[in-house]
């Protein structure tokens, strides 16, 4: 009976340690670098015009997604979080077969943690796509890995022919094809597509110079949020964040000084997002309640919105899958894209307009939220599970 017992005490124990590495990863990506963008990033303005492009929203984003796999002649890489059976799922489903049976070698990579956020529909007897022979499984021509025990991989792109990648935060379900507000962004260059391919997939070195810097976080290193910090930091005027999740503490200290030292900072947040909704709560009590001469503006997006990109001083931008949270800043996979442009160039332009129209269409918040205990603890769990 006794040795039961221990031997019972003893699984519960690996299962719950399995639990927290397969949530947390606590030892599985690579250390943080004191500095990750080079000094030239910030005092020389790059020229990107016809090889980054910025695409507003769903439609856009898998319109070229759908053109792009239409097109292809060699190859396609999918990686994704999410990929629900729903219309755009199908569409894309659909549009890799045919490519598949003229020859094209697909490749898709999908995170097996993401699969959490399709239980419903699985529930319903409608499984992600790459798990069914209806969907992408035993098809000629496509390879399909779902790897459980792999580091939570929350990055998302399609890369086509070597020439072509499209990035950022949408996963392949109808909620980010028509539904909500987001952002990704396509480079239209065959050398700098193949830099990324080497960047993301096998962990080169970015080459410099370059039009752009291409960051990560993986198991060699965890650069975005130093990153991003730097970008915070050397403003000079301006700062904008449009984040779906807002609950990294360092972010949060880096927005809340930038707001001290006289910069103009403006956070826009989903006013109903679909998780993290208490987390938000407590970051946006934490900056509007901040004793800096001049307190970080938030203001609350009305749709849901699911983006996260920032500009500082109205020509650096950065873009990616990242959100700001502990999870993406310390232990997913995820990649990042930052870019100084000139005011004029079309991605800048482009994103500074619209973030401008997102902060006009959204509703400023002027007093705190009240969080009772129950909200308190909801806050707390869910700034780390997402």
């Amino acid at each position: 009976m006794k040795l039961s017992l221990i031997i019972l005490s003893c699984l519960l124990v690996v299962i719950m340690l399995a639990a927290v590495q397969f949530v947390f990863n606590p030892l599985g990506l690579g250390p943080e670098p004191d500095t990750v963008l080079p000094d030239a990033f910030f005092s020389q303005p790059k020229k990107a015009d016809g090889i980054l492009e910025l695409l507003v929203d769903g439609k856009a984003a898998f319109n070229e997604i759908l053109k792009a796999i239409d097109a292809a002649q060699s190859s396609i890489h999918v990686q994704t979080y999410i990929w629900k059976d729903d219309d755009i799922g199908q569409q894309v489903v659909s549009k890799l077969k045919t490519a598949a049976n003229r020859g094209v070698k697909v490749t898709v990579r999908k995170d097996a943690l993401g699969t959490a956020f399709e239980m419903v529909d699985m529930l319903k007897g409608r499984p992600s796509l790459v798990f069914t022979k209806s969907g992408l499984k035993d098809t000629k021509n496509i390879d399909v890995k779902v790897d459980i025990w792999a580091d939570t991989d929350h990055s998302k792109y399609v890369i086509v022919d070597h020439k072509a990648v499209i990035f950022g935060g949408m996963n392949i379900a109808d909620e980010y094809h028509t539904q909500w507000h987001d952002y990704m962004a396509m480079i239209r260059s065959e050398r700098w597509t193949t830099a990324f391919e080497d960047r993301v997939l096998k962990s080169s070195p970015w080459p410099e110079p370059a039009p752009f810097e291409i960051t990560l976080n993986n198991k060699n290193t965890t650069e975005i949020r130093t990153a991003l910090i730097e970008l915070i930091k050397n403003a000079k005027e301006s700062v904008i964040i449009e984040h779906a999740y807002f609950s990294d503490h360092k972010i949060i200290e880096a927005v809340k000084r930038a707001a001290g030292n006289g910069i103009q900072v403006n956070i826009i947040l989903p006013e109903k997002p679909d998780t993290h909704h208490y987390a938000n709560m407590v970051t946006i009590n934490q900056l509007i309640q901040s004793k800096v001469k001049t307190a970080p503006r938030v203001f609350l997006y009305p749709q849901m919105m699911h983006a996260k990109v920032v500009l500082t001083d109205g020509v650096i931008a950065a873009v990616g899958s990242a959100n700001l949270t502990p999870r993406s800043m310390k232990t997913s996979r995820e990649v990042a894209m930052f870019f100084h442009g000139n005011s004029d160039d079309p991605f800048i332009k482009r994103l500074r307009e619209r973030l401008e129209a997102d902060v006009a269409e959204s509703e400023e918040v002027l007093t705190p939220f009240k969080l009772g205990v129950a909200g308190k603890i909801k806050a707390f769990f869910g700034k780390y599970l997402w």
